[in-house]
This record gives structure tokens, sequence and C-alpha cells, in this order.
């Protein structure tokens, strides 16, 4: 009888466990050495060195890249506002930087014309020039020292804004509504106002009386839009204190009725202001023929670099103005007497009251009461006759 199969010889091998774990080993190193092999003729990738990579890891190309980072989203669009502070900004840091040179006044207030007028911002950090209003352009003096004084009350009192009414046409010449205005060195700067609740409202070309009081009449044939305003002294005083400051021996004049001049005079006094400031305010106001009791108006000297170019004065002419002139070398040039095509038409107190039309009570009684004060005083001060 044969001897049955060796099962060393005829049982096939089980990779599986079922061979012995030698034989199962040397199979596996067979196996992968030829899977190197075959990696190899193919173009198996190498390392940085030349070596050849492990089967069994992971080739660059097999591992999973990293994830991208995502995308930064764009920026959130400039808010209206903010864009329109910072175009006012560059504006108003663009005129600032503008010489002296950039503009020049030619004749006098009352007779004149502007070259290279510079235009006031229609808003700015403490100002919004006057709506409804058309003649914005100056000389780089004014123009600067307004810019400046608005700034300075913006950030000591924050909260009420200067009203900047009419300056001058973009080249001067006469301007409806204004005796003078002609030459770039006027502007007329409402009063800041207060409401009947002690906050800043915006300005208005409102009369006072002398208490500093006056109404926004509205209607005025409806009594029950009245709204009660008085002169926001503390505000007021403080543009006028840093205007002269910002313009110096420059301001020439401020026009303005007497019993607001007093009122603001009393305010300097208790706000501290310095006894030569207090001085030289009291010194350049005055009210003129035309009372100006709702709004300043400021004039400036012709600057040195204007006199050569036809620049002249109307009176009054300081001392002061006539040494610093003389310390240049130059002196004032008195203004010739104005041509008739120069002079505007204006509207006398009787002829706006007839134009108004019908009117309540109310509104009757303060006219009346302001004929009190609409005449030119003559207090006989130096500068004031």
């Amino acid at each position: 009888m044969s001897a049955p199969p060796s099962s060393s010889a005829n049982t096939p091998i089980d990779t599986r466990g079922s061979a012995h774990p030698r034989s199962r080993a040397c199979l596996t190193r067979l196996t992968r050495f030829a899977l190197l092999l075959l990696l190899h003729a193919c173009g198996a990738p190498h390392t940085p060195t030349g070596e050849p990579i492990d089967a069994d890891a992971a080739t660059p190309a097999s591992r999973p890249s990293p994830p991208s980072p995502p995308p930064t989203p764009p920026e959130p669009p400039e808010a209206p506002e903010a864009l329109e502070e910072r175009q006012q900004r560059r504006e108003i840091e663009a005129l600032l930087a503008l010489g002296p040179a950039a503009t020049a006044s030619i004749g006098s207030p009352a007779d004149g014309q502007l070259r290279g007028g510079v235009a006031l911002p229609l808003r700015g950090p403490g100002f919004r020039f006057q709506p409804g209003k058309n003649g914005r352009h100056g000389t780089v003096e004014l123009v600067a020292a307004l810019l400046r004084a608005a700034a300075a009350v913006h950030t000591a009192h924050p909260g009420g804004l200067a009203t900047i009414g009419e300056l001058s046409l973009p080249e001067g010449g006469p301007i409806a509504g204004h005796g003078s205005h002609q030459a770039g060195r006027d502007v007329d700067v409402l009063f800041y106002l207060l409401g009947a609740d002690g906050a800043p409202i915006p300005s208005k070309a409102i009369p006072l009386d002398p208490a500093g009081q006056g109404a926004d009449y509205g209607d005025l044939l409806d009594p029950t839009d009245d709204q009660p305003v008085r002169i926001d002294l503390v505000r007021t005083w403080a543009f006028v204190e840093a205007l002269l400051h910002a313009a110096g021996d420059d301001l020439q004049r401020i026009f303005v009725v007497e019993h607001i001049r007093g009122l603001l005079l009393a305010e300097a006094e208790r706000a501290g202001a310095a006894p030569e400031l207090r001085e030289r305010f009291a010194a350049v106001t005055c009210q003129p023929g035309f009372p100006h009791d709702d709004h300043l108006h400021i004039r400036f000297f012709c600057a040195a670099d204007d006199i050569a170019a036809g620049c002249t004065e109307l009176d009054p002419i300081y001392p002061w103005q006539r040494e610093r002139l003389a310390a240049l070398g130059l002196a004032p040039v008195k203004a010739a007497a104005r041509r008739a095509s120069a002079r505007p038409k204006l509207t006398t107190h009787e002829e706006a009251r007839a134009k108004a039309g019908p009117m309540h009570q109310d509104v009757i009684d303060f006219l009346d009461r302001r004929r009190a004060w609409i005449r030119q005083p003559h207090p006989r001060r130096p500068y004031c006759r």
C-alpha cells in the first residue's frame, strides 16, 4: 500500500494563517521586494536624496493636500458719513496749506474784486455754510481763520455748529443783499442759538432783543408754530475769541448790534478771557446803519502782499495796523469814493416789513419793539463814533 501524499509537498500555502509563520513572513518579504522592483522599474517616486519611497508609506501624490485657507472676506463698504468726513478733512487740509499768494483782494470791500478766491466748504468740523446762500469765496486769510475758529469751538464745546453766511462771489463784485462783501474780506456768521430746552439748535437769521432772545416765527400768520430761541453766549463768544486768535491783526471789524456786543463782553469776562483780548474785541466792534441783530459781520484788513496789487481800506485803520505795515516797509491805502456801479440795491426795514405781508400780533409787537435798536447809535468810542 502506497504512502499518503506528503502534506508539506502538496498542500497549498494558506497565506491567511494556515501555513507556518516563518513561511508567511518569508512570502511577505518576497512580495514587498517584488513590489519595490516593479515600482522602481515604472519610475516610482524617490525621496529628495534619491532613495526610493517605501511602498507602504504614502507618496507625496497620495497624501491629502492641506486644506486651503478660507477666502479673505471683502472689506465692508465705507459708510457714506465716514467717506464724506474723510473728503472734508482732505479738502480743509488742502485749504489750510495754501499760501497768501493764492488769492488777491483788489479794491475795497464796498467796491472791489477777488482773484483766485477760495471756496469755503459746505460743511466741516464745527460749521456749515448757510443753506440758500451763494457767495462762499474769500481770501486765504479769511477762510483759514473761519475754519480754525469753528474747529476750536467744536473741540471745546461740541454739539453746536457755526452757521457761516455769505463771503463774496467767486470773482468778487456787488452781491445781492449786501452793501459790501465785494473783495473777499467780509463774512457773515450767524449767532449760535439755543432752543427752549437750552440745547443747541441750527442757527437762523433771527433778530434778538436786548435780552438776547427772539423767536423763529415760521408761518408769520400762525402763532402756534412759534419757537422761542436765545443766543448761545458760550459758543458765540468762544467763536469770537478763537477768531481773534486765528486772525490776529488781520481782523479789522466786527459789526454787531450794541446790546449783543454788551452781552458778549460780559460773557468774555465771565469766561476769564485775557484782558487784552477783551479790549481788542471792544475796540473792533460797532453797530452800523443796519443793526446786525441776527449775525456778526466780520471784515479783514488787506493782506500785506495784496497792497501792491491794489487792495484798499475803509475806515477805521488802527495804530497797530499802521505799525505792523510800517515794519514791512508798507502803508495802508485808503479806498477811493465808491463807483455808482458798485452800489447794490438794498432793502430798507420798512420795505422788508411790507414785503412780508400779513403777520400775527406777536410778530408785529416784536417788530415795533425792534425800532428801538435798529437806528445806528453813536457811542463815541475811539473807533465807533
